[in-house]
């Protein structure tokens, strides 16, 4: 949290406006211990983001949708919902299953989009719910860094 706090004040001091876009890919590292690439789509106020990444045992596709706001000039502020599969060496919150994961998520965020060069970095975290291979739930942060396209 303390983390979260200090990213938030930080890009809270930038002089500079956020600038809107359409869509952006880059990467998304995820707790516990999943690294994505990652590509996200605006429409308007609603977003749309899908990535396939992996950790050493294990590959995954991820979906989230998000209602995306702007908070203050720098900052947008999203929530919304996603689902995760997976295969192979489950090992999400401290579990430790060969197979298929499935589970759902819900996210709330904060990302800013630099005017300067189309760059933009996000910061989110929530609640995360696995039905497979075995019923687990926790918490998950990620930090995601994009190019925005346009």
């Amino acid at each position: 949290m303390k983390i979260f706090l200090s990213i938030v004040f930080c890009l809270s001091v930038f002089s500079t406006h956020a600038q809107r876009y359409t869509s952006a890919i880059g990467l998304r590292a995820v707790t516990p211990g999943v690294t994505y690439i990652n590509a996200k789509y605006r429409m308007n106020q609603q977003a749309v983001e899908l990535g396939i990444g992996g950790n050493f045992g294990a590959i995954w596709v991820h979906a989230n949708a998000y209602q995306q706001n702007e908070l203050n000039e720098i900052l947008d502020f999203y929530y919304g919902f996603g689902a995760n599969v997976g295969l192979g060496q489950m090992k999400q919150f401290g579990a430790n299953y060969s197979g298929l994961g499935l589970g759902v998520n819900a996210v709330v965020g904060l990302e800013h989009t630099f005017e300067d060069f189309p760059f933009n970095i996000s910061l989110d975290t929530g609640p995360a719910l696995y039905v497979l291979p075995n019923l687990q739930f926790g918490f998950a942060a990620a930090l995601s860094a994009r190019y925005v396209l346009h």
